[in-house]
């Protein structure tokens, strides 16, 4: 995976800047005089260039940061198995003497009942 900080670090330069632009936007629509307000529209280009280049590095760390990602469909995948179960494999009787019933340990009399085994007399 990429390191990621020089692409943050470049998104922090640039909102830097966009701020630092329309703050002298914002101080010299403050002064409220008619020559501040044209000055503050020349400025106006240079925030939209400095929006765009903000823009710019967002997406460019967002697409790095997609590109790092593990693939999760691929990781998650599990193969169904083509080959079936043989006789007896994963089967359980449902229903036991109850001699044999007694021979099966606690939890495996538990499992067998909770697994809708029934015990014949």
């Amino acid at each position: 995976m990429a390191d990621l900080k020089p692409y943050l670090d470049r998104i922090n330069k640039t909102a830097d800047a966009v701020q630092l632009v329309a703050q002298e936007i914002d101080t010299l629509m403050a002064e409220g005089s008619d020559e501040n307000y044209l000055q503050a529209l020349e400025l106006c280009p240079r925030l939209e260039e400095a929006e765009q280049a903000y823009d710019a590095a967002v997406a460019l760390y967002q697409r790095v940061q997609l590109a790092g990602r593990p693939n999760d469909v691929a990781k998650n995948f599990i193969p169904v198995s083509s080959t079936p179960l043989e006789p007896g494999e994963g089967n359980q009787p449902t229903l036991i003497k109850r001699a044999d019933y007694d021979k099966l340990s606690l939890i495996d009399r538990a499992l067998f009942v909770k697994s809708g085994g029934t015990v014949k007399d």
